[in-house]
């Protein structure tokens, strides 16, 4: 009888939920057949090295402060390379955490059916910030999460901590987003305070102890070291995001839609969330770093606060219904709009990633153990090289820390590798992985293997090549 009362309630379950799985199954598979096919390229290399290279102390003290990000994606990808499992990890842990973002989005989000449908299939939750596996991923999971409980953070204040603390371990962006949502969160104490029995006075303030503690360590972590060459500085260019990000969708952006999401987020008495979180990536990508893929940053913003404003419409909804309901309809119909544009990028940039290598490190690690190189004298250039160490349980190139360990790349002006095409050729490897082509009349005795492509795949279009030229040593076997 027991047994009967819970499948019924299991059929009633799938039942109202049978499209959130539909969904998730599809979105499953596809991303199943990008994550095997995917090369990775040198960024997504070098965290799993990071990782595996590095002891625990000196991944979150020493390493991490030459690349500049906090280290909770390292952390994580500690476990499959510290096992030994193979280099594919890295792609399987990057679609695991964004499925569970897309379950969280699909289960717990306030939108329409239209909208929970499309959205795991635009080009950020789908592509680049999923089969593209990097810090990134781990920014919707967070954010979807905090987003579920924003409108009980206070009583949940610990939870709404921890996940602050997650989200400021991502990335730089997000110990950005994650440092405002701590402020705004102290403004809204400042108007319940008085309304706060003690108890929850008392858990604001531990949590705030425990946040700073953690905001001090990952500060600590970030801090560039006096030899790092990487992001050096500040740079001061206040239209640097605005002149290449396009406002999210590129040149299909429409002032209709900031019109329309300005006043909906006006009425929805969350404008002011929203332009304290969007202009904090601007200012950061401004003055400090910025690259195209910090797009997505924005868009997850904007994600977040439609999220928020969709579970306080109840409120706003009494005052003039009409007029709610119109905006409500055109917000919808906008943001369908914004997630169609993305879901034809996700379709070219994953057909083009199929048919095309994303990096080259896959095609010159397989070559170099088909022919039993490891154990030759093998040159590389550039960071970019960095994608083939994945491949080998060790540094294989000799120019780069005497070929041992680690195998990352170092961002520091007194990096330990040999890159003068001079004094390579002058030291005669037996293999030569150069970033740019080599006069075979400066080569004399050796051949020219092949050109080894690879190619970033940005939107609809290539934004740029990391391809290599292989060359080697006539005779060696």
């Amino acid at each position: 009888m027991k047994k009967s009362i819970k499948n019924k309630k299991w059929v009633r379950y799938l039942k109202r939920n049978y499209l959130i799985y539909l969904i998730l199954i599809v979105y499953i598979v596809l991303i199943t057949i990008m994550i095997f096919k995917h090369e990775p390229w040198a960024d997504e290399a070098q965290a799993w090295l990071l990782a595996r290279d590095s002891g625990l102390y000196d991944l979150l003290f020493k390493t991490l402060r030459y690349d500049g990000h906090p280290g909770l994606w390292h952390l994580i990808l500690m476990i499959p390379s510290k096992l030994g499992l193979p280099y594919i990890f890295l792609n399987i842990t990057s679609g695991i955490i964004a499925t569970l973002g897309v379950y969280i989005f699909l289960r717990y989000s306030p939108f329409p059916k239209i909208i929970k449908v499309l959205l795991p299939f635009s080009y950020f939750i789908f592509y680049q910030y999923a089969v593209i596996a990097r810090n990134y991923v781990l920014l919707p999971i967070l954010l979807f999460l905090i987003a579920k409980i924003y409108k009980n953070k206070t009583k949940k204040i610990y939870l709404f901590i921890f996940l602050i603390i997650l989200l400021a371990n991502t990335h730089a962006l997000g110990f950005v987003i994650a440092i405002v949502l701590l402020f705004i969160h102290l403004i809204d104490l400042f108007k319940e305070w008085p309304y706060l029995n003690k108890n929850l006075k008392q858990r604001q303030i531990k949590s705030y102890l425990v946040s700073l503690f953690f905001i001090i360590i990952e500060i600590l972590q970030m801090l560039p070291p006096s030899d790092s060459n990487f992001a050096v500085g500040y740079n001061f260019h206040l239209l640097n995001f605005f002149d290449k990000s396009y406002l999210i969708i590129d040149e299909t952006i429409t002032l209709f839609l900031f019109l329309i999401s300005f006043l909906w987020f006006f009425r929805q008495r969350v404008l002011s969330l929203f332009l304290l979180l969007s202009s904090s990536i601007f200012f950061f990508s401004a003055i400090k770093y910025y690259n195209v893929w910090h797009q997505g940053s924005l868009f997850l913003i904007f994600l977040f606060v439609l999220w928020i404003s969709f579970e306080n419409q109840r409120k706003e909804r009494k005052i003039n219904p009409k007029f709610h309901n119109i905006l409500e309809k055109l917000m919808i119909l906008f943001f369908v709009i914004l997630l169609l544009f993305q879901i034809s990028w996700s379709i070219t940039a994953s057909i083009n990633d199929f048919n095309g290598p994303y990096s080259p490190g896959k095609a010159i690690a397989e070559y170099i153990k088909e022919n039993n190189f490891e154990n030759k004298k093998i040159y590389a250039t550039s960071f970019w090289s960095t994608s083939i160490q994945p491949y080998f349980a060790k540094n294989i190139f000799d120019n780069y820390n005497n070929k041992k360990n680690p195998a990352f790349w170092l961002w520091s002006y007194n990096i330990n590798m040999i890159q003068d095409t001079s004094i390579i050729i002058k030291h005669k490897p037996d293999l030569i992985i150069s970033r740019e082509p080599i006069n075979l009349k400066r080569l004399k005795g050796y051949q020219f293997i092949g050109l080894f492509e690879g190619n970033m795949y940005w939107k609809r279009a290539i934004k740029e090549r990391n391809n290599f030229y292989l060359y080697q040593k006539e005779g060696i076997e």
